[in-house]
């Protein structure tokens, strides 16, 4: 989200004459999108103040801003603490930046904005987009679950999501332009059609959900070659969608399904709203319906009160899940949500332990997950060289697992049919075959 936020906001400053630096040194404006999700995230940001404060001595008619959702839940805590912050500005008021830059250039005073939370009052029109192979395209915010632990119902609102046909016209004309591939983005996906309080979908037809976009797009924007969503919450992933995943050519075959945890006692305290079960059960589901898909989680270890017991169940529950992938995430408290209120009681040594425990375990079943794609031939769309060495590509699959392959030829932006010759934890290698260079195993130990 905060990706396409940035993006949006570019847009948004461009259409008002602005350009972009090439060094913070040389900008008049500095904007710093946030992410208050995780404390660890949080510590960066107030990291880089130092960094902020060298260069308005240096310039003093810089303006330096904080947006996001850190902007929401700081508030004007951030002028107190760092005078070196002219504006302080929440997701919902993005729109307004370029009137409060003119503001603070005005009257050289700092500007708060963060009172528009939940209201209907994003970038939607917005973006600044050279022509290019991925897009992001925001379909909702907000999210009307209230998980303990998580801040995204404080920080971005109630659930709202864009109509269908504005949806449309941005997918148009990234086809029309084209992208390739188009990742749809909210909280929670699964619960699109919360139209600002008025009746579902209502130029189209009553009740138009998730799949009903899914399939719009699908009919109405034919180039798009993928179609991507995250993130999905347990509770309203169903049937449907699993199999608009399996019948529209369209749709990649990946699923992120955050569980956080295998232990119902701790999923209670997390007000998770399902039981473990119960999300396997919508494993075994998504499995029979779309074999060939990968499925992807999150975890969250070390939640006040979770003992022993709690998290071998949560291993339990990963080594009979299988998946693809796995974030994994320790807890730590965050200001404003009800699991502040409870103690955490869970040692610093004994969450990292358990994020080890559960580490090594995922990244053996990742293993024996790519490990069975060896002899394949996998569709990949390729996107950059690697970061080490000459002719080595980096794409992914419709699956979206990471493969590397090597050609002497730039293949940023090809479609290419890969032979899987090996897997890592993380990477699928791969063989273009008369193309591609042989050397796999120069690959192999440059990734």
């Amino acid at each position: 989200m905060n990706e396409r936020d940035s993006e949006a906001v570019f847009g948004l400053l461009f259409e008002h004459g602005f350009r972009q630096a090439e060094k913070d040194s040389e900008a008049d404006l500095i904007l710093y999108n946030t992410c208050s999700v995780r404390d660890h995230a949080e510590q960066k940001v107030f990291g880089r103040m130092g960094r902020f404060r060298g260069l308005k001595e240096r310039n003093p008619s810089l303006i330096v801003g904080i947006i996001g959702c850190m902007a929401q839940e700081h508030g004007e805590n951030f002028f107190r603490k760092n005078p070196e912050i002219d504006l302080v500005c929440g997701p919902s008021n993005l729109r307004q930046i370029p009137d409060l830059v003119d503001e603070i250039e005005r009257n050289r005073k700092p500007r708060l904005a963060v009172d528009q939370l939940g209201a209907k009052y994003g970038l939607d029109d917005i973006s600044y987009r050279s022509d290019g192979l991925k897009a992001f395209v925001t379909i909702m915010t907000g999210c009307d679950h209230k998980c303990t632990y998580c801040i995204v119902p404080y920080t971005r609102g109630r659930e709202i999501s864009r109509s269908p046909e504005n949806i449309l016209k941005e997918m148009k004309d990234l086809e029309s332009r084209g992208f390739k591939e188009v990742m749809l983005l909210g909280q929670n996906v699964n619960s699109y059609g919360k139209f600002d309080g008025r009746p579902q979908g209502a130029p189209l037809r009553d009740g138009f959900d998730f799949v009903d976009l899914l399939e719009m797009i699908q009919r109405e924007a034919p180039g798009i070659r993928r179609l991507r969503f995250i993130t999905s919450h347990p509770k309203d992933a169903h049937e449907r969608l699993f199999k608009a995943m399996r019948d529209l050519p369209m749709v990649c075959g990946h699923l992120h399904l955050p569980v956080q945890s295998g232990s119902d006692r701790v999923l209670r305290r997390m007000k998770r709203e399902h039981t473990a079960a119960w999300y396997l059960g919508q494993v075994d589901q998504y499995r029979r319906l779309v074999p060939d898909g990968t499925l992807t989680t999150d975890f969250i270890v070390g939640f006040p009160g979770e003992m022993d017991e709690d998290f071998e169940r949560t291993m339990e529950l990963a080594r009979r899940a299988e998946f693809d992938g796995a974030f994994i995430f320790q807890y730590s408290p965050r200001p404003g949500t009800p699991a502040l209120k409870l103690k955490d009681d869970v040692t610093g040594p004994e969450k990292s332990r358990r994020h080890r425990e559960l580490l090594a375990l995922q990244r053996s079943v990742s293993l024996m997950k790519n490990q069975a794609c060896i002899g394949r031939t996998l569709e990949v769309l390729f996107e950059a060289p690697t970061r080490r060495g000459e002719n080595r590509w980096a794409g992914r699959t419709r699956e979206y697992k990471r493969v590397v392959a090597s050609s002497a030829e730039d293949l940023t932006g090809q479609f290419r049919d890969v032979k899987i010759t090996g897997a890592l934890d993380e990477t699928l290698l791969g063989d273009l075959g008369v193309d591609g260079l042989r050397d796999r195993q120069r690959v192999r130990a440059r990734i």
